[in-house]
């Protein structure tokens, strides 16, 4: 569904400086249909021992990266909370949210609180945990990847 399309990261001002107001807008509602996915189904999948299926799932529409990037925002509004392991804690922290940090007006919020969730921390944390593997798993077959791609370049260059 929308797993190929990538997490825009910069600010709106960067955004809008650089024509690119769209894009940020289209990540913005992406993210938050990822948040009601997540919202919607995270807890009855943990509850029913469903939760590999869930992930899968949530990989399948939206990708590792938004699905940690839109969760990681409930994570970082609850660091205070122990149901959250520290990797789990640690690597939240290694998403940016530069509209987050804008100075507003009173009466304007932070548009990535929207992006945190409400169910109990350690369904969060169950889901993030799963996400990091499936990431760290990504992490690896892009290595082995990159090896054969040199390994065959070299043998390219070799025969020449």
């Amino acid at each position: 569904m929308y797993a190929t399309i990538p997490v825009y990261y910069p600010s709106l001002e960067e955004a809008s400086r650089n024509g690119e107001a769209a894009l940020l807008c289209d990540s913005y509602n992406i993210s938050l249909s990822c948040r009601n996915f997540i919202q919607d189904k995270a807890m009855t999948a943990f509850n029913t021992r469903e939760l590999d299926e869930f992930i899968q799932e949530l990989v399948e529409n939206y990708g590792i990266e938004r699905a940690m990037y839109v969760l990681s925002r409930t994570i970082q509004f609850s660091d205070w909370d122990a149901r959250f392991d520290k990797a789990v804690l640690d690597r939240a922290k290694g998403f940016d949210f530069p509209d987050s940090a804008v100075k507003r007006p009173e009466h304007q919020v932070d548009p990535t609180g929207r992006y945190v969730t409400d169910i109990d921390p350690c369904v969060v944390n169950a889901v993030f945990v799963g996400l990091m593997g499936l990431e760290e798993e990504q992490e690896k077959t892009n290595c082995i990847e990159d090896n054969k791609l040199m390994e065959l370049d070299e043998d390219i260059a070799a025969e020449l």
